[in-house]
């Protein structure tokens, strides 16, 4: 093996070797965006570094890739930290976060070691292992409105009977959570918890992952061979969210797992016999599905027992203020804040659109709460694309019905008058922020203010 040239400044053969450390190694920019990660990522997040490299850390926050990061405190505070994670397949890591600075002293870089456990590599002390702090919590959903009432009543109901259920709604409104839920107030909370996302693994695949297979089943399989989600689940509950794209070839044999409560793995002579309760979660139109020859209709109608109906965000407008205090306390401790939020910023979240549902909303909280400098949210703070489209909106249908249009536009204009002046508090400052000359500031501020 040819010696490696220590001595000469040529660093270039150093990038592969770091490449294929087994730790990974990920490097982010001053502001968040990932510029390396070496291969071990694809073992901790089931991402290649193409997938990763020139990304926002906050698009990864979004997935869930991780349970929680030091990387907002290590920019906050300009110092190094390590931090215990969990990744959304379950890999438990250690993490060092160490800031970079240039010649001046500004943070340029944060590099990241990630540690996972050992695979494949022989240890030294094999008597040690991880013990998980606490058990997991039954979730706490919020359900203040009428709609999610009724949605708790059912779920309620049918948590003491092994019925199949489909949970349906959009995207981000929280299916999964109930899906817990449901299953952690059920006789078979002691039992494992089993979530598959049909749509993140690959058609080839989805049958072994499902019913795992023997070994030498197939080319490429493990020598041991490998349990199926069906089999790890035993006893207890298995999600399989976005059902409806499950491959046709697999519908035939969960329908029959369904059936029988057995099943056969790939490349096996013996039945598996299994106990599991199985949800399923969609956010399409399964009857659609169906016409178009892509869902079996008598699968849909052994796993629709019972259908929970999960209204979008803008249809539960009441649980808006407490998801978010709920959002903003969990990232408050979780980054080592302290901040509140006004009623207007209150007000004008309550109005969006949300069409990513909660899980927009989470992100929005988050975001706001990493990058805002003060320790008070106001509207300034929020996203423009909330702010914009909501202030008009929500002053023009405040006001009363029979208010002529200049009248809604007079009230438009002291809100907007209102809230800079509460803000800025000089008119000096008013006219700079609002783009006016500061006699006219004046003029607003005198109308609508004093």
């Amino acid at each position: 093996m040819p010696s490696l040239p220590l001595k000469s400044h040529n660093y270039d053969f150093l990038l592969p070797l770091i490449h294929s450390m087994y730790d990974e190694i990920i490097v982010y920019d001053d502001n968040y965006q990932i510029v390396y990660v070496n291969n071990a990522c694809q073992r901790h997040y089931d991402c290649s570094p193409e997938d990763m490299i020139g990304k926002s850390f906050f698009d990864f926050v979004d997935r869930n890739c991780w349970n929680n990061s030091i990387l907002p405190i290590v920019y906050k505070e300009k110092k190094a930290y390590a931090i215990k994670q969990k990744t959304f397949i379950g890999t438990e890591l250690f993490t060092i976060a160490v800031p970079i600075f240039d010649l001046r002293g500004n943070l340029t870089y944060v590099i990241m070691n990630v540690r996972d456990h050992l695979s494949g590599i022989p240890l030294y002390n094999p008597n040690y292992s991880y013990q998980s702090s606490k058990p997991e919590a039954i979730p706490e959903i919020i359900a203040t409105s009428f709609k999610m009432k009724h949605v708790m009543d059912i779920t309620t109901k049918i948590s003491t009977i092994d019925v199949s259920c489909i949970l349906t709604g959009e995207t981000g409104t929280g299916k999964t959570l109930l899906a817990k839920y449901l299953h952690f107030i059920s006789h078979r909370s002691e039992f494992p918890f089993i979530s598959l996302n049909c749509a993140s693994i690959p058609t080839s695949l989805i049958e072994s992952e499902l019913f795992g297979y023997e070994k030498g089943a197939f080319t490429g399989a493990h020598t041991k061979g490998k349990k199926g989600l069906f089999e790890v689940a035993h006893g207890g509950t298995l999600l399989l969210d976005e059902i409806s794209e499950l491959p046709l070839s697999a519908q035939a044999k969960l329908l029959h797992v369904i059936q029988e409560q057995s099943y056969l793995p790939i490349g096996a002579n013996i039945p598996v016999s299994v106990n599991v309760r199985i949800l399923a979660a969609t956010n399409k139109d399964l009857k659609t599905q169906i016409a178009n020859g892509l869902f079996r209709e008598d699968l849909y109608y052994r796993l629709n027992v019972v259908e929970i109906y999960l209204p979008p965000l803008r249809e539960r407008r009441e649980d808006i203020p407490e998801l978010v205090n709920r959002f903003l306390t969990h990232f408050n401790f979780k980054y080592g804040y302290s901040k509140t939020i006004t009623d207007n910023a209150m007000t004008l979240l309550c109005n969006a659109e949300w069409k990513g549902n909660i899980r927009e909303l989470r992100h929005v909280i988050e975001r706001i709460v990493v990058t805002s400098d003060s320790p008070i949210i106001d509207a300034v703070h929020l996203p423009s694309a909330i702010s914009n489209n909501n202030n008009m909106s929500l002053y023009f249908t405040t006001t009363s019905p029979g208010s002529s249009f200049d009248s809604k536009v007079e009230e438009y204009e002291a809100s907007i008058i209102k809230e800079a002046y509460q803000q800025y508090g000089s008119s000096r400052k008013v006219a700079s922020h609002l783009g006016l000359s500061q006699t006219r500031a004046h003029k607003l501020i005198k109308k609508y203010v004093h």
